[in-house]
């Protein structure tokens, strides 16, 4: 059993995991104003306490890093694959 997933393969995982990130960013955009509707009338009639808002890593920006170093670095030939000659 590898203990390491072939460049390509990581490639596309990361692939499907940004568009993946970015169909729930767009679903946020469209349920973001609800939900900050909905906050402040909570704040107004005091059932909500105001939680901090603080800002995490750009996971697409991560991935996309990632994906260009794997992509830039020679693909090693697998045991089992030729090359026609």
């Amino acid at each position: 059993m590898r203990d390491t997933m072939p460049s390509q393969e990581a490639i596309q995982m990361m692939e499907r995991c940004k568009e993946e990130i970015r169909c729930l960013r767009s679903r946020i955009a469209v349920l973001e104003p609800k939900a900050a509707a909905y906050d402040d009338m909570s704040a107004i009639i005091r059932l909500l306490p105001r939680p901090s808002q603080g800002m995490g890593e750009d996971l697409v920006w991560v991935l996309d890093k990632r994906i260009k170093e794997l992509s830039m670095k020679p693909q090693p030939v697998e045991a089992g694959d030729t090359k026609p000659e």
